[in-house]
């Protein structure tokens, strides 16, 4: 783990590549053409990646789940590491692009990052796209921020020991949302802040590796174009609250930890937002891996799979429990 902005870099790992090579539909395939189409797929393609996974190592462990009602449209996923309490609470943001992912797709991860941080998670079932355009997901998890301020308690958690973060379009989300509270005055109610491959910024913004990852890495920058298109549609550049890079002015924040992958279109607006927050006073950890590819060590298809899933995870749960106290 470093706090360095110099990124090693390797190739990407064979087994890695192996594996992202067996997804590769056979010739033939017809591609999804319009936007249900690709809605469709992206969807599946998630849940399939978890689903087909008969062993995943670490699982089952004992974590516990139980289902929360965060407001009358809005519901979680509750993941109880143990009996004794009150514990660290972690409010988390799953990924997919605003538009696919699940409570299920995300599972695994929860309930290993939950054992290995004694924390207890909240994961957020917020309102994907285009069903419900931006800004109804940031809406979830500023509702869902709140719920955990006010209701930490009641869930098990320790108040004075709360975090909120997520992975990839969910980094992006808990970032904005954590910005919101945090001008109005309710940031300091969370210690740490954990954005691991997010999206900060936009998809034309320049940064070399939407051209370096462009394709052959998973998540492609035309898909990543896609998802901002359906995601906030005519939304403007300068709107932080969908392009947290953007803000002008960031508030007070807690220690963030940001992850990296050297093959992701997202890489580069990750780095360039710790730098921001480093910029603003903000301690930021920033762990990189340098033969890996976008969200490795959490997506339900690779979390756990290789090594290097392993020791990140290992080491995303030792700075959550230094964080949280």
């Amino acid at each position: 783990m470093t706090n360095g902005s110099r990124l090693a870099s390797r190739p990407l790992d064979p087994a890695l590549r192996a594996y992202l090579d067996s997804l590769v539909p056979p010739p033939g395939t017809p591609v999804p053409q319009t936007d249900a189409e690709i809605l469709i797929a992206r969807r599946t393609a998630l849940e399939t990646a978890r689903a087909v996974r008969t062993t995943i190592p670490g699982l089952p462990n004992g974590v516990e789940t139980a289902d929360i009602r965060i407001d009358d449209d809005l519901r979680g996923r509750l993941y109880q590491p143990g009996r004794d309490g009150p514990h660290p609470l972690l409010v988390y943001f799953h990924g997919g692009g605003w538009a696919a992912g699940s409570l299920e797709t995300h599972d695994p991860f929860c309930r290993l990052l939950s054992a290995a941080a004694d924390v207890l998670i909240l994961s957020v079932d917020y309102r994907l796209a285009p069903e419900h355009p931006f800004p109804a997901g940031l809406e979830d998890a500023v509702t869902a921020a709140r719920f955990v301020l006010r209701e930490a308690d009641h869930l098990g958690g320790d108040r004075m020991r709360l975090a909120i973060g997520g992975d990839s379009a969910g980094g992006n989300l808990a970032a904005a949302a954590l910005n919101r509270l945090a001008t109005a005055g309710l940031g300091s109610g969370f210690r740490a802040q954990m954005l691991l491959y997010p999206v900060t910024d936009l998809p034309d913004a320049g940064h070399p590796s939407y051209e370096e990852n462009a394709r052959g890495y998973g998540l492609e920058a035309d898909l990543m174009r896609w998802f901002w298109r359906i995601y906030a549609p005519g939304v403007s550049g300068a709107d932080f609250d969908a392009a947290p890079l953007r803000h002008p002015n960031l508030p007070p924040l807690p220690p963030t930890l940001i992850t990296t992958a050297q093959y992701d279109v997202l890489r580069d607006e990750a780095v360039v937002y710790a730098h921001k927050l480093q910029a603003a006073g903000v301690t930021v950890t920033h762990l990189h891996a340098p033969d890996m590819h976008h969200d490795f060590a959490v997506g339900g298809g690779t979390v756990a799979r290789f090594p290097q899933c392993v020791a990140t995870l290992r080491d995303i749960a030792g700075w959550l429990k230094a964080a949280l106290g």
